[in-house]
Parts: C-alpha cells; sequence; structure tokens
C-alpha cells in the first residue's frame, strides 16, 4: 500500500460517512448484523492479540477493516487505534512515513468524534499530538491553536497539565510567526492558561509544578507581548472601569503592574482593593495599606487592621500593629506597639518606637517648674532605646538627662526613683548626664 493511500481511505470515512450516524454514542458493542458480524469478530481479535504483542504493522489490517465496515462498534477501536499508530510512528525514523502515521492518528480522533460523540476525550489528546508533530511548521500554527482553544472550550480548568507549556508556547508562535493575534488575544489566552494554573493551585495540586508553570508562562508572555505600565492603562484601564467587578481583570492588572513596577499607579491600587474585597488576604491588605499610608490614614488603618485579622503568624500581626502606631500619637500609639510585643516579643523595635515617642515629647509634656521632672521624660526614653537596642539613640536620651547641679537644686538623688507624668506615667531611675 502506498504511504497516503491509509490517509486518504480514513480521509473517505470521516467526510463520506452517513449522517445519520454522527453523534452516535459508542458505549455499548454494535456488531454489524448477518455474515459480517462473524467477520467482524474475526477481524477484532485479529488486531487486538496483534496490538497486544506491540506487532503494531499487523494490526494496522484489521483494525482497517472495522473502521471502514463497523465504524461505530465500540469506543475501543478508537482507543486502540491511538495506540496502534502511536506505536507506528515510534517504529520509524523516516518522517515522511510517520506523517502518514500521524495523518491517521488525528483520523483516530475525528472518527472517534464523529461516530461516537466524544469530543471532550479526545480534543486535548489531539491538541497535544498535533503540536508534538508539527510545532515547527509554521502553516499548522493557526490549526493548533484552535485545537487548544477549543480543547479550553470544553475541558476550561481541567484541562490536563501537560498541555500547559505547549498551548502557551502555540500561542507565542502563532505571535512571532503567523502574525495575525493582536496583544489583546495573546492576553485572553494567556489569561485562559493562568486560569488553569490557579485553579490547580487553589486545589494545593503540586504547587512546585504549578507554581513553575506559572513563571514560565509569564516569561513566555512578555517575550512577545510589552505588558508595561503604559500598555496596562491603555488596554486594560478603560476595561476595569466598565467592568469594576471583574476580578480576573483585576488581578490581570495588579500582576501586570506589580511586575512593571508601577505601584504609584492609582489603577494598581483600584485592581488591588477589588481583589481584597473578594478574596482577602494578609499580604495584599498590608501593601494596601502601606500605598495609603501618608495619604490617607483612615484608609491605611482600615487595611492594618484587616491584614492582622488575616494571620496567624505572630511577627505578621506584629507588623502590623507597629505600622498602626505610626499613624497614631501619644497613648494611643504606645498601646499599639505594646501589642505587637504582646503578640510577638522579639520584635524590640517596638521599644524603640516607644522611645521615640517619649523622646519626642518633651515640649509637650514639661511642666516648666521641675527641670528634672521635664527631663525624666528622657530618662524613660533611654529606657526603651536600651530594651530595643539602639545605642544611638541611647546616646542621644542620655545627653538630655538633668545634669547633677539640677537634681541637687530640685532635691533628688542620682539612683532613686521619679515618675514620668503627663501621658507617660512611667516609674524609671534618676541618672544624669556629667
Amino acid at each position: 500500500m502506498k504511504r497516503s493511500s491509509l490517509k486518504h481511505i480514513l480521509l473517505f470515512l470521516v467526510f463520506a460517512a452517513q449522517a445519520s450516524i454522527v453523534n452516535a454514542q459508542c458505549d455499548d458493542w454494535k456488531w454489524p448484523e448477518g455474515e459480517m458480524k462473524a467477520t467482524a469478530e474475526e477481524k477484532n481479535v485479529l488486531y487486538t492479540d496483534a496490538l497486544r504483542n506491540s506487532n503494531f504493522e499487523a494490526a494496522k489490517k484489521p483494525h482497517q477493516w472495522i473502521l471502514q465496515n463497523a465504524p461505530d462498534l465500540n469506543t475501543a477501536i478508537y482507543i486502540n487505534g491511538e495506540k496502534i499508530y502511536k506505536g507506528l510512528m515510534e517504529s520509524t525514523k523516516d518522517e515522511a512515513q510517520q506523517q502518514v502515521y500521524f495523518d491517521s492518528l488525528i483520523m483516530m480522533y475525528d472518527m472517534r468524534v464523529k461516530y461516537c460523540g466524544e469530543e471532550e476525550a479526545v480534543i486535548v489528546r489531539e491538541a497535544y499530538e498535533t503540536y508534538k508533530q508539527n510545532a515547527k511548521k509554521v502553516s499548522e500554527l493557526p490549526n493548533m491553536l484552535d485545537l487548544f482553544d477549543r480543547a479550553y472550550e470544553l475541558k476550561g480548568t481541567d484541562m490536563d497539565y501537560y498541555v500547559i507549556l505547549p498551548y502557551m508556547s502555540t500561542v507565542v508562535n502563532n505571535a512571532k510567526y503567523v502574525k495575525k493575534l493582536t496583544e489583546i488575544e495573546i492576553l485572553d489566552r494567556y489569561d485562559k492558561i493562568m486560569s488553569i494554573i490557579d485553579y490547580n493551585l487553589a486545589q494545593g495540586k503540586d504547587p512546585d509544578r504549578w507554581n513553575g508553570y506559572k513563571t514560565t508562562v509569564d516569561g513566555m508572555l512578555v517575550s512577545v507581548v510589552n505588558v508595561d505600565c503604559d500598555f496596562v492603562r491603555k488596554n486594560l484601564g478603560p476595561k476595569f472601569k466598565e467592568n469594576p467587578d471583574d476580578l480576573k481583570l483585576a488581578k490581570k492588572i495588579f500582576g501586570f503592574m506589580l511586575n512593571g513596577k508601577c505601584t504609584d499607579d492609582p489603577l494598581w491600587l483600584e485592581a488591588g482593593k477589588k481583589i481584597q474585597e473578594v478574596q482577602p488576604e494578609f499580604g495584599l491588605a498590608k501593601n494596601i495599606g502601606l500605598k495609603f499610608k501618608g495619604e490617607n490614614n483612615a484608609e491605611a488603618e482600615k487595611y492594618f487592621t484587616q491584614a492582622i485579622s488575616l494571620t496567624e503568624d505572630p511577627g505578621n500581626k506584629a507588623d502590623m500593629y507597629i505600622q498602626l502606631g505610626t499613624l497614631k500619637s501619644g497613648a494611643a500609639a504606645r498601646e499599639m506597639y505594646r501589642k505587637a510585643l504582646a503578640a510577638d516579643p522579639t520584635k524590640r523595635e517596638a521599644y524603640g518606637a516607644i522611645g521615640y515617642l517619649y523622646y519626642g515629647s518633651f515640649e509637650s509634656c514639661a511642666g516648666k517648674q521641675d527641670i528634672v521632672k521635664d527631663r525624666a521624660v528622657f530618662l524613660a526614653a533611654y529606657d526603651m532605646f536600651e530594651r530595643a537596642g539602639n545605642s544611638k539613640m541611647m546616646q542621644a536620651a542620655s545627653e538630655q538627662f538633668p545634669s547633677k547641679e539640677e537634681i541637687f537644686t530640685y532635691n533628688y538623688n542620682a539612683g532613686a526613683s521619679i515618675s514620668v507624668g503627663c501621658w507617660i506615667g512611667e516609674t524609671t531611675t534618676i541618672r544624669t548626664r556629667d
């Protein structure tokens, strides 16, 4: 038989078959009637025995007879046909012959869809096998892309892991060599692929693998699309304005602008707020709070407080209490720093923050009647800086201690206890600067 003859036979079978069989189901065995039944049973035994022994060439002829005479016999004839032609492809290094067997393999998929109505069962494998065979053929790239698109249409986030990178590679190669995809069309497919990855990560399935796919897919995208801040503003900003509840779009904007280091853009903040509203998590709440800090402290406080409720990690809680302390003053700020230390006693910087509060309170707290009592704020500040391990500020505070002359004049003794007034309310030990 000539190399192309099998391909032509199978093509004829697919496209010339009577329409009445289209979309039939092949779960049950449908043997031909009359004398044909015995022949069909014989051919079925012949090809399955040969296949069992990996004699793909011997299996081919009786299998072809069944395809021609009983194409709706059972799904098994197409499952086994896939095995036959994959085996034949692997058995030869002749590229032309491999292509003939590949065409026959694709016919197995197409005929299974036509006679058994099982497109969802084969579409991913058809796309993948086409990619393996024709990835370097520019003329085949549009067809490959159609197959992957159709696979996603049917399977959605249930797409098999092994087609993730081939799908994105096909998108990239179409963009580079066929040049008929717009940047938005590329991003739409990127979004589909990322939805598969995100779904599997959310299910906790092999995070190392799926995070690896995510990194690779991101790298492939930027090889064909310059996703900079201007691109996001121009192409995605208007869409988000029209659909502010579109979570997928918000995530896309947020991620692209984060990678592009354009987090000062209001669009990034709006996208982040939408994500946090629907899928709140500690890290995002923290970053949004930091973005608002100094510009809208009420909003910053809202997100820092939310962040505390979204973590059980003592260090994270303490960090957020420290941030809340920076938004307040006096006793209210100190209360936040104390909560930070209660959450995580290792956060010594909270002691330093309290020290700065005390150190800066001299003018507002001084009664200006007892200089030793007024300067006691520096004694309390020194204590806090010491606990924080801040030697520089310990030195600065010690230089503001009362002098020996002052404690003598106001009838105090070095080493005695003294109460610090105002809102501080601490008790400390009298020391002098000289």
